[in-house]
């Protein structure tokens, strides 16, 4: 068995052991009720504390199953897993976000460029006024400029940041974006494709050897850039063991970040990405959490979308605490109609806005508790289809998450 065969069936293995605990301790749980209630009736307690509240749970969560099955259309639910949510967020109390008290109340987000000064590429183009009219404007306003390498730790999210991205090592960011980044003393990351490198309008291994020594951070932006959805798990694995052996071989160091090609992700591409990097990004639009530790929202900047209004919004939005979206799989071979999102919390001042290459959608949204049900107009069309919601409530609040429609 080769050592990637290895990782694979090691990260298979994972949710069987998952499940095998919640079914134990549940059944651990189940044991002390039934304690509790022998202990009552020995010392003529019928009525303790734990007894009565353990009666309280059962009920409370046979309610909550039979309303999702019926309402969300849902099979049947797992009773033990919803058990054992219970007691992990009740009995045994654990903060499921990575940073609350800092996310919900402190931006920390991510900016991304990709070419500047080159007028002939608006899509991803920047112009140098638009890029220096960014910089003052986030330097007027306080932000602290971090790599975006240290948004993974906690200590560094104490104060409201900003982190610069750049994609592609096109030869313009090295010419015209760079030094302007230098005069404003503002560290950038760079997501580097390795097939690219002295290519036409690429910049050369000298040239990106002299940006790390400047202080440029360069991550991983595969070899080829190819679509990580229309590849399996070994061609994957391939794309990123080439690219950081090239990387290793010419400039000495070894990426621990990954920026998915096009911003199209799978459950495939995550699982693989999983077993190099600490993180990785998308470039979908969204505020900043750790929650989404491998698709992790970027705001994508170009000519279009440039503007010092969209800098103001992108800078300043704050994070849900905690979003499940479903179906998960950002990949979808067959387009659907229906999506479901959790936000836990309450979701009716929650807004969400679909679009795809068409247009926006007329959804139909149900509001279920925390839950939107959300029912889209029409069949989404091939490409890109992406889900951007906010609330507003001492600051907007915003969820981004993009899906790939084969």
């Amino acid at each position: 068995m080769s050592e990637w065969q290895f990782r694979i069936a090691v990260k298979r293995a994972g949710p069987l052991l998952r499940c095998n605990f919640l079914m134990y301790s549940a059944f651990i749980f189940v044991f002390f009720t039934k304690s509790a209630n022998n202990l009552d009736k020995t010392f003529s307690c019928p009525n303790s504390l734990f007894t009565v509240l353990s009666q309280i749970i059962f009920s409370f969560l046979n309610k909550v199953i039979e309303q999702y099955d019926k309402e969300l259309s849902m099979p049947i639910s797992k009773f033990f897993i919803l058990l054992i949510i219970f007691i992990f967020n009740f009995v045994i109390p654990v903060n499921t976000s990575y940073a609350t008290s800092v996310n919900d109340t402190i931006p920390n987000n991510i900016l991304m460029y990709h070419r500047f000064d080159e007028i002939k590429y608006p899509s991803t183009n920047i112009r140098k006024e638009q890029l220096v009219s960014h910089l003052t404007y986030l330097k007027d306003q306080g932000f602290k400029f971090i790599l975006v390498k240290d948004l993974l730790y906690r200590d560094k999210l104490q104060e409201k940041s900003i982190s610069i991205t750049i994609d592609d090592a096109y030869l313009s960011f090295y010419e015209v974006g760079l030094p302007v980044f230098e005069k404003f003393e503002v560290p950038v990351t760079l997501f580097l494709n390795t097939e690219n490198i002295g290519g036409q309008n690429y910049m050369t291994w000298g040239q990106l050897k002299d940006a790390l020594n400047r202080g440029v951070d360069i991550q991983n932006h595969t070899h080829s850039h190819s679509s990580l959805p229309t590849l399996n798990e070994l061609e994957i694995a391939n794309e990123i063991e080439k690219s950081q052996k090239l990387i290793l071989e010419n400039l000495g160091i070894t990426p621990n970040l990954f920026a998915y090609p096009f911003g199209e992700n799978s459950s495939t591409a995550q699982n693989v990405v999983s077993q190099y990097f600490d993180a990785a990004f998308g470039q979908h639009s969204g505020a900043f959490s750790i929650n989404q530790k491998y698709f992790i929202p970027r705001f994508p900047l170009n000519e279009n979308y440039g503007s010092i209004d969209r800098i103001k919004d992108a800078s300043s939005v704050l994070p849900f605490n905690n979003v499940d979206i479903q179906p998960s799989n950002p990949y979808q071979i067959e387009p659907i109609t229906r999506y479901v999102l959790d936000f836990q919390e309450d979701a009716s001042n929650i807004n969400c806005f679909i679009s795809d290459f068409q247009g926006s959608f007329n959804q139909t949204t149900t509001n279920l508790s925390s839950k939107l049900l959300i029912e889209l107009n029409r069949i989404p069309v091939k490409g890109r289809l992406r889900f951007n919601c906010t609330k507003v409530n001492n600051g907007i609040f915003w969820f981004g998450y993009q899906y790939l429609i084969n």
